[in-house]
């Protein structure tokens, strides 16, 4: 083996992403965002934060569920934070950023893309453009 080659898996992300968020919703849709931090946590050791932003019905009993479904047996920790007078889903998710120093936000697109994106005030838009860390958005 040359003297460059290593033996064993080098983990570089593992530094590079400690802490990340993961905002999700109540619906199925958020699976794969799960499963993603899943991911994070399992082959990195990256800890997991799940955000659920209560927009108008809290719906914490639902996002418990679907995190009981697909987190397995992750240790994470859930923040549910409801959206204040004058506050949108992304700037409260761009506040919690900022707060609490993540590494990676892992956002899903809910399929709006480019100018239609902007139009209609897409959330994983807003986080790509105005986040201070790096932005995963899954489609």
């Amino acid at each position: 083996m040359g003297r460059d080659m290593v033996d064993e898996p080098s983990y570089k992300l593992a530094y590079r992403f400690r802490k990340v968020l993961v905002p999700i919703t109540p619906d199925e849709r958020s699976q794969v965002a799960i499963e993603v931090a899943r991911d994070f946590y399992t082959r990195y050791g990256s800890r997991i934060v799940f955000l659920y932003i209560v927009e108008y019905n809290d719906r914490s009993k639902e996002i418990s569920q679907l995190l009981s479904k697909y987190a397995g047996d992750m240790i994470y920790e859930l923040k549910v934070e409801r959206l204040k007078e004058g506050e949108t889903v992304a700037s409260a998710i761009l506040e919690e950023i900022k707060e609490g120093m993540y590494d990676l936000v892992v956002v899903e697109s809910r399929g709006r893309t480019g100018v239609e994106a902007l139009l209609y005030n897409s959330v994983s838009t807003a986080i790509a453009l105005s986040a201070p860390t790096s932005v995963l958005i899954l489609r």
